[in-house]
């Protein structure tokens, strides 16, 4: 998206949110509860690019499946991937077309770093995960010999519930030593992207909050077939 060129120039107006994720009334809803229910709610948050790595984890929780899920129906390790594919081929059913807000969120990736902003998004499960991958983020850059002044994270867990809720919280900060105003500032300069995007946004103006953007609806279509470099694609 160019300088001169506006969110609502390619999408037209944001439409009004007036229901939740398609996810949540489907043959498999998503949710934490259920084995089939987790595998659908991260299918749609779209963080994991090696569909063979996602289903090894399942593989993993179904050898113990008690313990993750005591109050659902088991399934056998060997099912598993059958099962992964049931449910990712309803998620494609009840989700064919990228929504509104998922097209501005996908495009913070390109956005943010063009800002000297680093992006860690669904990277870590928590947020002291996710500032190891900022880290790491922040040495490829400088390796490159690109000034990065702060960073914005949204992790695993974060991504769940803006499946779940339509709420989505974004972490931000600088680099290096504490800098309370300079994080400020980084907060301001997230905002103004979001208001640029045209998505709804709650910020108290301290370094002590994340910024909550909400509500906002969350569908990512996915390619038709799947394939090594993962289960979705970016919207164009």
């Amino acid at each position: 998206m160019s300088d001169s060129t506006s969110i609502e120039d390619i999408l037209g107006p944001r439409p009004e949110i007036t229901r939740g994720h398609a996810t949540l009334e489907c043959a498999y809803p998503a949710g934490e509860e259920t084995f089939t229910g987790l595998m659908m709610l991260r299918i749609a948050t779209g963080a994991y690019e090696d569909t063979d790595e996602l289903v090894e984890g399942f593989v993993e929780m179904a050898e113990e499946f008690e313990e993750y899920f005591p109050d659902d129906e088991p399934v056998a390790p060997t099912d598993v991937p059958a099962r992964f594919q049931q449910v990712l081929d309803e998620y494609k059913r009840v989700v064919h077309t990228t929504s509104y807000d998922a097209y501005c969120l996908l495009s913070l990736p390109e956005i943010l770093p063009s800002a000297g902003l680093i992006l860690s998004w669904g990277d870590g499960f928590d947020s002291s995960e996710a500032l190891e991958v900022v880290c790491d983020l922040a040495d490829q850059y400088a390796e490159q010999g690109m000034d990065m002044r702060g960073y914005v994270y949204a992790h695993t867990q974060d991504l769940e519930r803006l499946v779940l809720t339509g709420d989505l919280y974004l972490g931000f900060g600088v680099l290096g030593p504490r800098d309370d105003v300079a994080a400020v500032a980084v907060g301001r300069q997230v905002v103004d992207v979001l208001r640029q995007l045209g998505l709804p946004f709650t910020w108290d103006g301290t370094v002590g909050a994340r910024i909550l953007v909400a509500p906002v609806l969350y569908e990512i279509e996915l390619e038709d077939e799947t394939g090594e470099d993962g289960i979705g694609e970016d919207a164009d």
